[in-house]
């Protein structure tokens, strides 16, 4: 049990957090992308994967009253 990795506690994460934004404001650290640009870097990383699979939306079929 002594040798289990524990997460860090709640107050260290947010001690950290505020290590690594105030690093960005000071231009040391850069800032995180845009969600875009990640979604663009994962589309390209599994462009294969995603050609492959042609994704079929079924029509919703509507009971008649």
């Amino acid at each position: 049990m002594d040798n289990e990795k524990r997460y860090c506690s709640i107050e260290e994460s947010i001690i950290e957090a505020c290590k690594e934004v105030n690093l960005m404001r000071k231009g040391l650290l850069p800032e995180g992308g845009d969600w875009r640009d990640w979604i663009a870097e994962l589309r390209e990383k599994y462009k294969d994967d995603l050609a492959e699979e042609e994704i079929v939306v079924p029509k919703k079929k509507v009971a008649l009253r």
